[in-house]
């Protein structure tokens, strides 16, 4: 009589996607044959659906660094960190230690990793284990004043600062390429609080309380969008076709705006009853239709753009009530957030209506969250006095 080892591979792998995580570590036990096949990509794909942060598109994953040494990672090792993030289990590590207090801004670009600190912004290239080398590989140089903002898109890098000036440099040289700034009569006292581009455009808010448009190739602004508020966070859309504005809501309590690249002209605005001063800190775009916010009201939105975004898809309230500085999704479940308490970065599962986890990053530290990135192994997290990571390859 045939058993259950006589089975085909297929059948076999079909029975172990139906079983729970601990049931499959016990099957794993019962012979050689099944060992073997548990080891299969093809046994943990099911269960990999169902888990946060990660990514099985062969692009996304050699963006992210998807390794741990010099070997590619089984997905059965990446379900098993990926529950090390859905239970907590890490370590933290001091990677970079300032002797002056900043408001840093991160990135995280395949194998680099950019910090802005004071009015430079460093490239640091990130080992096997996730910690940094500790001389930068590039250093980009050339604002007068403190980094506001920057971004890395392609091979390009865009800063904005304090002396009302967007910096565009070629990201593995650091040579600069091209400096756009204000009319004369208008840059005493301009800071430019925000930044995004596309390939062959610049936008940035400043706290003049307006939107500046420019061409990469242009020395001159293309359009400039007068707000009501000051503006302090701008999102292009993955498709370069529009870009959405979070202001301070002070004046105008529509903080979220969408504009059209092309023409400068509003789209559509976010949401209704936003509360008097409910700013938006940050946003991010997960897809062409969905979109990202957080800000002083201690909430975390998710608006679903094909609709009359009058309500969020989701919304997850921080549970100490306190400012979210920063977010950054994986595109599936995951969300993470940097708050104003101090050092406290919280990871969100969008199928939970409260908080995953929570960590307490540089312990005794007076500083919110600032900025955080992460992959599928680390969390980089930048306080006012220090550059953390948190590392979740333990077992």
């Amino acid at each position: 009589m045939a058993g259950f080892l006589d089975l085909p591979d297929e059948v076999l792998l079909y029975i172990l996607s139906l079983l729970r995580i601990s049931e499959i570590g016990c099957i794993a036990q019962l012979s050689r044959r099944l060992n073997a096949l548990i080891g299969q990509d093809a046994a943990w794909r099911p269960i990999s659906r169902q888990l946060i942060n990660i990514q099985e598109d062969k692009k996304t994953r050699e963006n992210c660094g998807h390794k741990i040494g010099r070997r590619q990672k089984s997905l059965k090792e990446m379900c098993r960190i990926s529950l090390n993030w859905t239970r907590g289990n890490k370590k933290e590590n001091l990677l970079y230690k300032f002797k002056t207090r900043y408001l840093p801004w991160l990135q995280l670009d395949g194998q680099q990793l950019y910090l802005s600190q004071g009015e430079k912004v460093h490239s640091f290239r990130l080992h096997d284990n996730g910690s940094i080398y500790k001389k930068p590989l590039v250093s980009f140089h050339g604002q007068l004043n403190d980094v506001t903002q920057f971004v890395v898109k392609k091979d390009r890098l865009l800063t904005a600062g304090c002396d009302a000036r967007f910096l565009l440099y070629n990201k593995y040289t650091g040579a600069l390429l091209h400096c756009y700034q204000p009319d004369e009569q208008r840059i005493s006292g301009l800071n430019i609080m925000c930044v995004d581009m596309t390939d062959d455009l610049i936008v940035g808010g400043v706290n003049d309380k307006s939107i500046t448009l420019w061409r990469c190739n242009c020395q001159q602004p293309m359009r400039s969008i007068t707000m009501s508020d000051t503006v302090r966070s701008l999102r292009t859309s993955p498709s370069q076709r529009s870009f959405a504005s979070g202001s301070s809501a002070v004046a105008d309590r529509q903080p979220i705006k969408i504009w059209d690249i092309e023409s400068g002209k509003q789209i559509m605005t976010i949401g209704r009853n936003w509360r008097h001063g409910a700013g938006i800190l940050h946003m991010q775009y997960e897809s062409p239709d969905t979109l990202l916010s957080a800000g002083y009201d201690t909430i975390v939105r998710m608006w679903d753009l094909r609709t009359n975004c009058i309500l969020p898809v989701i919304e997850l309230e921080d549970p100490h009530d306190y400012t979210v500085y920063c977010i950054q999704s994986d595109g599936k479940y995951l969300i993470a957030s940097g708050t104003a308490l101090w050092g406290v970065a919280r990871l969100w599962d969008k199928r939970m209506n409260k908080t995953l986890q929570s960590f307490f990053v540089g312990r005794g530290s007076n500083s919110p969250v600032y900025s955080l990135q992460f992959n599928t192994t680390h969390m980089y997290v930048a306080l006012s006095n220090s550059l953390r990571a948190l590392s979740f390859t333990g077992r």
